[in-house]
């Protein structure tokens, strides 16, 4: 798999500093074959449907850590569940961080997302793995 460029949903900025408890909250990855025009999830549509070994809705993460790291804030999530195509296999480009908890669409708000640069094709019996930095100077974001 492709390294991807990490993108910041700009509009979610309000939900970070007034919603989201990044420690507490649910977390997911999704996969998307368009870019997220906001922040707004909804299960099937904002992300692939439900076919090819790929389950609308993405798959939830858990929270390794979150707090301060001198003075950034860090959150660390541990990776997704693996994706492994069947059938006729499925095809992204972008992976989202979704928080499940503070619901701006039906499902979640996409705080961001990878862009892997161009569509990735996974057929069938091939495996997707979105591996996310776990150091504690890095992680899934930080804000500084």
């Amino acid at each position: 798999m492709p390294t991807a460029s990490y993108v910041k949903v700009t509009s979610a900025n309000e939900d970070l500093a007034e919603s989201i408890n990044c420690g507490t909250d649910q977390w997911a990855i999704a996969l998307a074959s368009s870019v997220p025009g906001s922040k707004v999830f909804t299960s099937g549509t904002t992300d692939l449907a439900t076919s090819g070994g790929y389950t609308a809705g993405g798959a939830n993460v858990s929270t390794t850590s979150s707090g301060m790291n001198g003075s950034d804030f860090v959150l660390v999530l541990a990776d997704p569940a693996t994706w492994t195509a069947s059938g006729g296999g499925f095809t992204f480009r972008y992976a989202l961080l979704v928080n499940k908890t503070v619901t701006q669409g039906a499902n979640g708000t996409v705080v961001a997302y990878w862009d892997y640069g161009s569509s990735q094709v996974v057929a069938a019996g091939e495996q997707v793995v979105v591996d996310l930095d776990q150091t504690a100077s890095t992680g899934v974001f930080k804000i500084t």
